[in-house]
């Protein structure tokens, strides 16, 4: 079955829909040196904007191989043991990367400090070989601030250019001193070592980045990707779905994007089944509600599982909130009214646990004051499997 919508891989610039500003921006920012905080939601294309565009761009201006680029993801983080792991692991499969440090020779290695460098080599005459930091006593995890601490030495030497890449860094709000240390080593990089910052929840960024007393307050510039303008994403769907002989208008078009809470990867995923249904070729709203219930069926056992793990008293908050979609009050009587059997205590309870595990998102109103939010479940197939499961 071909594909004509890109989906659950990072996406190359020729798939990503718009973006043009904040890229532009964000491109303009690393090669000036100056550090980013780049917001947006999941599976609205940070992670691609970032890997895909702007650092191969950065290594591409770079002709002597000089340039590293260090990107960890640090979704899976729970510890400050995990956030060393993923740091180390980022660093080392930085280097092994880098075909062209052989041509440095290996004069570079005495610039390390507080740690033993390992180079296996490869196997084949197809690959560099797999370069690692261990400790002086051999373990394999370095300290994330040693890695830093080595990372700022390279740079100094102008040996090495790095762009530093932090992914879903509002995980390590949970731990403590975690951000303190870790804006203590960004801080000690030389000034023209970008780093970009991606986060997704709104509610933990905030704790990062907006009080006072926090360590990373006032840290790095801000872009966030908000969502695609309708007549763009209705160029971007119409020009795919004619690929496959299938047409739809600009009305049933934005009726997608607002179905599929304007998430690009929800939305492509949809529009690739659209382009491959055998049954139509000219998509309206109408024929558009009933696929979604369509394809909503190919996966019923997944979504089933999915809300099966959770209790009672959970299941009645998502129904309430799949039901309104949106909830902009979420401690209102007439919300709390339609939850049975949960406490005003134990919805908020719930709530907080769901946006700390990206369950449901807290959404900025756009033109609107900072104050004004909206609650949404996160994944709007989900959504839709509640409503069309008519659990309520």
């Amino acid at each position: 079955m071909p594909s004509y919508f890109v989906y659950d891989r990072l996406l190359e610039s020729e798939d990503i829909c718009n973006f043009k500003s904040e890229i532009a921006k964000l491109e303009q920012y690393v090669d000036s040196g100056i550090c980013v905080k780049l917001y947006g939601r999941r599976n609205f294309g940070k992670t691609s904007i970032v890997r895909n565009i702007i650092a191969k761009n950065w290594e591409k201006k770079n002709f002597n191989k000089k340039r590293i680029v260090l990107y960890a993801d640090l979704y899976p983080i729970e510890t400050i043991e995990d956030l060393s792991f993923e740091i180390t692991k980022a660093f080392n499969t930085a280097f092994s990367k880098k075909k062209g440090l052989l041509e440095k020779g290996f004069d570079w290695l005495k610039i390390l400090k507080n740690v033993r460098p390992v180079w296996i080599p490869p196997t084949d005459n197809t690959g560099f070989g797999e370069f690692s930091l261990r400790t002086d006593a051999g373990a394999m995890v370095i300290d994330f601030e040693t890695v830093f601490e080595n990372i700022d030495l390279l740079s100094r030497s102008n040996k090495f250019e790095f762009l530093i890449i932090l992914d879903e860094v509002q995980e390590i709000a949970h731990i403590k001193t975690a951000a303190a240390k870790l804006r203590n080593s960004l801080q000690r990089l030389p000034q023209n070592v970008p780093v970009i910052i991606l986060g997704s929840k709104h509610h933990m960024l905030s704790k990062l980045f907006d009080i006072p007393k926090a360590p990373f307050f006032s840290w790095g510039n801000t872009i966030e990707l908000k969502n695609i303008n309708y007549q763009d994403y209705y160029r971007y769907i119409k020009l795919r779905l004619k690929k496959a002989g299938k047409k739809t208008d600009f009305e049933t078009a934005c009726y997608i994007q607002e179905e599929l809470d304007h998430i690009p990867e929800s939305i492509n995923r949809f529009c690739d089944f659209l382009a491959n249904s055998t049954e139509s070729q000219i998509f309206d709203k109408y024929i558009v509600s009933k696929k979604i219930e369509e394809f909503i069926d190919q996966s019923r056992s997944v979504y089933a599982e999915q809300y099966a793990s959770f209790n009672q008293k959970e299941r009645n908050v998502l129904k309430a909130l799949a039901l309104h979609h949106r909830v902009k009050l979420i401690q209102s009587a007439a919300f709390l009214k339609e939850i049975d059997g949960v406490s005003k205590s134990g919805v908020q309870e719930i709530i907080k646990r769901f946006l700390d595990q990206s369950i449901i998102y807290r959404i900025h109103e756009e033109n609107t004051s900072e104050k004004d939010f909206y609650y949404i479940l996160s994944d709007p197939l989900f959504r839709h499997y509640i409503r069309i499961s008519k659990f309520f």
